[in-house]
């Protein structure tokens, strides 16, 4: 049995109706937080006014140039509940907290020691400590999964 912690979440259901909550809940959360407007909005994601507001309220799924232009404009202000909703948790396995301080050190020291011959990282340093780096940010990661939406933005 997979020992759980009392702060992670029950798994929601992979619905369209929850993926298009997820998108209209952050976004939003960007119009009240950055005070736009669905014009404003619209604007932005290249659609018309009417088509902003169905997006806010989960009424309507976005094709993917609209939703690329919304990732680039707020990035993980726009994809944060849907990146929690696509992780496959059954994949996922128990890691307990203090392992997330150690895998960040650890690349942050990989990333150090490839900065001592000449003051840069070069693309195949990156390649070298992939593994480092991409552990590094799964840790950070569970740990802002620990957060609601609005901890989150807070």
């Amino acid at each position: 049995m997979v020992q759980r912690s009392s702060s992670e979440r029950e798994r929601v259901v992979f619905s369209a109706e929850n993926i298009l909550k997820s998108v209209a809940t952050d976004l939003s959360q960007i119009k009240q937080q950055d005070r736009l407007t669905f014009g404003d909005i619209a604007a932005v994601l290249g659609k018309s006014e009417d088509a902003a507001g169905k997006y806010c309220n989960g009424q309507a799924a976005m094709d993917v140039v609209t939703f690329a232009r919304a990732k680039r404009e707020w990035n993980g202000r726009f994809t944060g509940s849907l990146d929690r909703l696509c992780k496959d948790h059954s994949r996922a396995q128990y890691e307990p907290d203090r392992t997330s301080g150690s895998k960040v050190l650890k690349a942050a020291l990989a990333l150090s020691v490839a900065l001592e011959d000449d003051d840069e990282i070069s693309p195949d340093e990156v390649r070298q400590n992939r593994v480092a780096i991409e552990e590094a940010i799964e840790a950070l990661q569970r740990q802002l999964d620990k957060l609601t939406p609005r901890e989150v933005r807070a």
